[in-house]
């Protein structure tokens, strides 16, 4: 008997140490998305205002 409580106790510490690294990774996967998504942004408007001059160059 004292066995299985062992084998379950392990498993538990087992799926705790897995939610821990998948908290840990949602979290970095976060971060990471909100720069990539302030830098694409800053790259569209960039590209958007250099679209704007060019078009206004074009057609004076």
């Amino acid at each position: 008997m004292m066995r299985k409580a062992q084998g379950a106790v392990e498993y538990l510490f087992i799926i705790a140490a897995v939610l821990i690294i998948v908290a840990i990774v949602i979290r970095f996967l976060r971060g990471s998305a909100s720069t990539a998504g302030s830098t694409v942004e800053s790259g569209v408007g960039a590209i958007s205002s250099e679209l704007s001059e060019q078009l206004q160059s074009a057609t004076s």
